[in-house]
C-alpha cells in the first residue's frame, strides 16, 4: 500500500488534469459528513470492480479525516492561486 501523501498528490494530479479540483474541493466540503460512509461502499464494492489500488486509495482517504482535510485543503488552494 502507498502511503497516503501518494495517494494525495495522486488525486490531486487527477483532479487537476481533469479540471475537476473545483467540483472535487466543493464535493468533499458538501458531503464531508458522507465520506465514511462513501469510503465503506467503495470497499464492499472493491472485489466486484477487481484489485484496484485507485479504489482502495480513494477508500482511504474518505476514511481517514486528516487525509480528507489535506484533499480539500490541496485542492481549494488551486483555486485561490
Amino acid at each position: 500500500m502507498q502511503p497516503l501523501s501518494k495517494d494525495l498528490d495522486a488525486w490531486v494530479g487527477f483532479a487537476r488534469q481533469r479540471r475537476l479540483d473545483s467540483w472535487m474541493a466543493f464535493a468533499l466540503e458538501s458531503f464531508e459528513p458522507l465520506a465514511p460512509l462513501a469510503a465503506q461502499l467503495l470497499y464492499l464494492i472493491e472485489p466486484v470492480l477487481g484489485p484496484r489500488s485507485v479504489t482502495r486509495s480513494l477508500a482511504d482517504v474518505l476514511q481517514d479525516d486528516r487525509a480528507r482535510e489535506e484533499l480539500r485543503r490541496r485542492l481549494a488552494a488551486d483555486r485561490r492561486a
